[in-house]
C-alpha cells in the first residue's frame, strides 16, 4: 500500500468514527480546525497501533489541517527519530491545547533533547510553547525521569511565575509539574 493509500484509508476509518456532536462541541469552544471528525483518543490509539511507527506517513498526516490526522501523526512518529528543530516546527502550527496535550505526551516528552528543548519553551514569551514545555516536562516526570537540582530549581522559578502570570493553560500545567516535582522529592 502506498503512502498516499494509507493516508485514504485513514480518513476513511475516520469518517467511520465520525462524531458529528463531539465536533460540534470543540467548534462552540473554539476548537475550530480545518477539519475534525470528533474520533475520541481512544480510537485513535487503536488507529495509530494498527498504523505502526512511521516517520514518512506520520509527516504528511500532519500537514493535514485535520485535528484527527495531527494527532494520530503525534502518536506514530518514531520518537528516536523525532528532533527538537522539527518539535519547533511542529509547536508554530498547534493552534489548540488538545493538540498541544497529545504532542507532548506520546512525542515531545520522549524525543532527545526533551529536556532541553521544554525548557527553552518554558522561557519563551510564546503562550504555547510554554504550555508545551509544561506539558513536556510533567510527562517526562511522570515517566520516571529525574531532574537535578539546578533543573528543579529552574522549574519550580518558571512555574511560579507561570502561576502568577495570566494563560490560565499554563498556570495549569505549571501546577502539574509542581505537583509532581513535590510527589518526587516530598
Amino acid at each position: 500500500m502506498t503512502e498516499g493509500e494509507r493516508v485514504l484509508d485513514i480518513k476513511r476509518k475516520l469518517r467511520l468514527d465520525m462524531n458529528g456532536v463531539a465536533s460540534g462541541s470543540m467548534r462552540q469552544a473554539g476548537i475550530a480546525y480545518g477539519l475534525n471528525f470528533g474520533v475520541g483518543i481512544p480510537r485513535l490509539r487503536e488507529i495509530a497501533s494498527e498504523t505502526g511507527k512511521d516517520a514518512s506517513l506520520a509527516a504528511t498526516l500532519w500537514k493535514e489541517d485535520i485535528r484527527e490526522c495531527r494527532i494520530l501523526a503525534a502518536m506514530i512518529y518514531p520518537e528516536d527519530q523525532f528532533l527538537p528543530d522539527m518539535a519547533d516546527l511542529w509547536l508554530e502550527q498547534i493552534e489548540f491545547p488538545d493538540l498541544a496535550e497529545v504532542c507532548s505526551m506520546y512525542l515531545f516528552c520522549k524525543m532527545k533533547g526533551a529536556a532541553e528543548t521544554a525548557f527553552r519553551w518554558i522561557a519563551s514569551e510564546n503562550d504555547m510553547a510554554r504550555y508545551c514545555g509544561f506539558l513536556t516536562i510533567a510527562h517526562m516526570l511522570r515517566g520516571g525521569r529525574e531532574m537535578g537540582p539546578r533543573y528543579v530549581q529552574e522549574l519550580k522559578d518558571q512555574a511560579q511565575a507561570a502561576l502568577n502570570g495570566t494563560d490560565l493553560k499554563c498556570a495549569q500545567a505549571a501546577r502539574t509539574v509542581l505537583n509532581r516535582l513535590d510527589g518526587d522529592n516530598g
